[in-house]
């Protein structure tokens, strides 16, 4: 256990030092298993609106044994009841639960990833015995904590019914979890200490608060760089790829090409049936953009009802085809109202890096240009510069 120790600080700033969420899991599994030498690591994430427990990730098992599990959320599974207690589960029984019998659980443990702040025990229970190791510690449960004046002299399973009676415990809250972590030694017989399982469950808050805290990171730089309407790009990131592919175009010699694409007499949709309706066309079709386009191309809105999209490799010929094919779809598709359904159009401009330029204001000034020439021979059609 003492060398375990000196390892958590180390194996928690490898896991803080991370803003990706899949870096983080991974290195998550990998250090438990190595530093706590376990036959087997499982993490396993909840996803909450379908009500399951998801595998995701492990060492040593079988491939496919723990990402191919699907475990409903209720209390009589063993891999999901700490998610509802917040309480590792410890088990040498497999047989009355059909996923653990099938991955082989005889010698396992079954720890909660927490993935938000925890509220102690000594404030909610109002608790005075300011003598105990968990009083005025926020961080911590007194289930995590050896000594306390809830659980002295109280061994594992006497603690756990104990605790099961306990106001905290009984704050049943799947949400406030990310996951499980199941270590195993069924293969080795190698006892998992009590000790062990504390450690873990300490490890495992902080690893559930770095996820927690990485997909926040996550959403702010997605919102930074999406229309909130469409939940395609927004004109700053555009730009900002754009000359990117520019550079990139110029040192390897590849080739790329634009369309711009505006809405016909979208004024005349939000006079005639209001804005909400008008919000509702955008926003069906920044979801046929993202239907029909491949997901290396960039896809953004670039002003209040003009899109540009950048199609990376794309010959001008094959361009104009894909300009062509989203004109007829979007002319094709409506959008559902009281009255009647509401059909619109779009009209496009193509313009090719090499063939229409080679700096960005030429390129953007020729798919202007050519949106421009498709506008003015009647819309609903496709120019190239």
């Amino acid at each position: 256990m003492d060398l375990n120790l000196f390892a958590v600080p180390e194996m928690l700033s490898l896991i803080y030092e991370e803003m990706d969420v899949d870096t983080i899991e991974e290195r998550f599994v990998n250090l438990v298993a190595e530093i706590f030498s376990f036959d087997r690591v499982g993490l396993l994430f909840v996803k909450h609106r379908r009500g399951i427990l998801q595998g995701k990730l492990c060492k040593g098992f079988a491939p496919g044994s723990i990402s191919s599990l699907e475990i409903p959320i209720d209390a009589t599974s063993l891999l999901t009841r700490p998610l509802l207690t917040g309480y590792p589960f410890c088990g040498t029984n497999a047989e009355s639960d059909p996923f653990t019998q099938a991955l082989g659980l005889t010698n396992f443990a079954v720890i909660p990833i927490i993935n938000s702040k925890r509220v102690a025990c000594w404030d909610i229970k109002q608790c005075g015995e300011q003598q105990c190791p968990a009083y005025g510690k926020k961080w911590v449960r007194c289930w995590l904590l050896p000594e306390t004046e809830c659980c002295t002299a109280l061994s594992l399973d006497r603690q756990k019914k104990k605790c099961e009676q306990c106001p905290v415990f009984m704050r049943h809250d799947s949400r406030a979890t990310e996951g499980v972590m199941v270590v195993d030694n069924s293969l080795s017989g190698q006892p998992i200490e009590n000790d062990t399982v504390i450690l873990l469950s300490i490890i495992a808050h902080a690893a559930g608060m770095a996820i927690n805290h990485s997909k926040a990171f996550t959403n702010v730089v997605q919102e930074s760089i999406r229309d909130e309407l469409t939940g395609l790009h927004n004109r700053r990131y555009f730009n900002e790829r754009l000359v990117d592919e520019l550079e990139r175009a110029k040192r390897y010699g590849t080739q790329f090409s634009l369309l711009f694409a505006d809405i016909d007499h979208f004024k005349a949709v939000n006079d005639t049936f209001g804005h909400q309706v008008g919000d509702a066309v955008l926003a069906s079709l920044g979801r046929l953009f993202n239907r029909h386009l491949r997901h290396s191309d960039v896809v953004s809105r670039y002003g209040g009802e003009e899109f540009a999209m950048l199609l990376l490799d794309t010959t001008k010929e094959k361009a104009v085809t894909i300009a062509e094919h989203l004109r007829v779809s979007i002319a094709e598709e409506t959008v559902a109202h009281a009255d009647a359904p509401i059909q619109v159009t779009v009209s496009f401009g193509v313009a090719t890096y090499n063939e229409d330029g080679h700096s960005l204001e030429g390129l953007l000034g020729k798919a202007d240009k050519a949106l421009y020439c498709a506008k003015a021979q009647g819309r609903n059609r496709v120019c190239d510069a």
